[in-house]
């Protein structure tokens, strides 16, 4: 699993990136008003407030950060949508709260499993992954899974 290194002022967070890592943490189960892949930058502002900060990943994708509820929210944005997000807390995310955070992500039924890291996909074009090591959420969508595997390529060929 590749990691992308976070600077910021108050340290480093290290995160574990299935394709592009967009989003770290954010939602209540009791409040299932999350950002959702495919909402603008007004849209989130408005589910979560104001952005924490803006950080910088190793590889130049830029990730907006934010915190509800005690989970955090990484949010990475194509094209002025959000297309990978990822939801984090303290503790493990179990069943239930990671199906709620995918269906609100992408309503309709995933296919998938896998111990220790799950992963799903459904047929919205949107895959999801999760670490019990890291305790993250991503999701993110078939597309920014492409950008991504063509970045890599890029950068090999240099």
């Amino acid at each position: 699993m590749r990691q992308v290194r976070f600077a910021s002022q108050k340290g480093v967070l290290n995160a574990p990136i299935s394709g592009l890592l967009t989003v770290i943490f954010c939602l209540a189960l009791c409040h299932p008003s999350t950002a959702r892949i495919g909402d603008t930058l007004d849209q989130v502002l408005k589910r979560y407030g104001p952005c924490l900060r803006t950080l910088k990943a190793d590889n130049g994708l830029v990730y907006k950060l934010f915190n509800k509820r005690g989970l955090k929210i990484l949010v990475h944005f194509y094209g002025g949508k959000v297309d990978e997000i990822s939801y984090g807390k303290d503790t493990d995310i179990f069943d239930d709260e990671l199906k709620a955070l995918m269906q609100d992500n992408a309503p309709g039924e995933w296919v998938g499993s896998g111990w220790p890291v799950y992963r799903w996909h459904n047929a919205s074009g949107i895959s999801a992954r999760y670490s019990f090591e890291h305790r993250l959420l991503m999701i993110v969508t078939d597309a920014a899974l492409e950008r991504e595997k063509k970045a890599g390529k890029d950068a090999d060929s240099v």
